[in-house]
């Protein structure tokens, strides 16, 4: 688990990041970026704009196609440097005055059409709409041994469950990718690990790490003890 100062400064990099990118004149075509492209609940989101115009005089979140007030997550005016929180601020969300939202914390409920409504100085109106599904984290894996104390030349199977479909497994030894061996067998879908024969260098604790593409998690550690026959 990283520590407290380690998130602080990650979440102060972040500020400094999305208050120093304030596009310059442009006339391309205004976007909005997922970043990261897929979040699983838990995580943090940014809907990062790009090409903001020069001219922006405000701008307005929704959580929703249409820009109904009642939808409003918040308003920036430019001149000013205010920010006013609206009905769907929730306390989870920040604007930034280039024009970024970003959602800590992120739920289910945070799925949905986002809309980005500009003004500029010649009351021309703008409206850019960008999609945020949050998936769901992938449970904690658990890691099972045939087997936790082997004899030398004898073998051991562990296995990484749940077997769900859909998941990619990575196999750990003492906390680092496990290097794979001619002694070493996979099942096919990576999630029983069979070693055969046993050697004392194979003595260590083994994890599993599985992912949906989404969010990782990696088992608690089995600890494995080879023996003289």
């Amino acid at each position: 688990m990283e520590s407290p100062s380690l998130l602080l400064c990650k979440g102060l990099l972040l500020t400094a990041f999305l208050l120093t990118c304030w596009n310059t004149p442009t006339t391309a075509e205004l976007t909005i970026e997922l970043v990261p492209p897929k979040v699983a609940e838990g995580g943090n989101s940014v809907l990062f704009v790009h090409q903001m115009p020069f001219n922006v005089q405000a701008f307005y979140w929704y959580k929703q196609k249409d820009p109904t007030k009642s939808y409003e997550v918040a308003r920036y005016l430019t001149p000013d440097n205010t920010t006013s929180k609206m009905p769907q601020h929730n306390g989870r969300r920040t604007v930034f005055y280039s024009g970024s939202l970003l959602i800590r914390n992120v739920t289910q409920a945070d799925s949905g059409v986002y809309t980005l409504l500009t003004f500029n100085t010649e009351m021309e109106t703008e409206l850019t709409h960008v999609h945020l599904e949050v998936h769901e984290p992938v449970a904690q894996p658990t890691l099972q041994a045939d087997s936790t104390t082997v004899t030398d030349g004898g073998s051991v199977t562990l296995t990484c469950l749940p077997e769900a479909p859909g998941l990619s497994i990575r196999w750990l030894f003492n906390h680092q990718s496990l290097y794979f061996n001619g002694r070493m067998t996979l099942s096919q879908k990576n999630s029983r690990l069979r070693i055969d024969p046993v050697r004392r260098e194979n003595a260590g604790e083994y994890q599993c790490e599985v992912s949906n593409g989404y969010s990782s998690k990696t088992s608690p550690p089995i600890q494995i003890s080879v023996t003289s026959e």
